[in-house]
């Protein structure tokens, strides 16, 4: 009976072990450069960066590309993109600097 418990112990441990690790953060997970993207982004007419919270939407002034914040964290925004563009591929979003409107790289997202 005590074996039975071990091992059904054991298993359960592993399981768990592998669901967590299968989880990405975007916050800490760049997988690569963006390209041919603005110097930086800007908050839609109305809006003002300040430094406190993430903007959404962010454009791209050059031709009018919104990216619409999916999650925030420390400063830092994930962004969709309404447009396939900047080298992103299905299931990947956009990581900004919120306080500056700066691309930090492109993250896979959920969804």
């Amino acid at each position: 009976m005590k074996k039975n418990a071990f091992f059904f112990f054991l298993i359960t441990a592993v399981l768990l072990f592998t669901a967590c690790s299968a989880h990405r953060d975007p916050f800490s997970s760049v997988l690569r450069k963006a390209q041919d993207t603005p110097d930086r982004f800007e908050p839609a007419e109305g809006i003002v960066l300040d430094g406190s919270s993430c903007k959404s939407p962010m454009v791209d002034t050059r031709d009018g590309t919104e990216l619409v914040m999916v999650s925030s964290q420390k400063g830092v925004g994930i962004y969709k993109v309404t447009k396939m563009k900047y080298g992103l591929q299905k299931g990947e979003a956009l990581m900004l600097n919120c306080t500056s409107g700066e691309v930090l790289g492109i993250v896979k997202i959920r969804g």
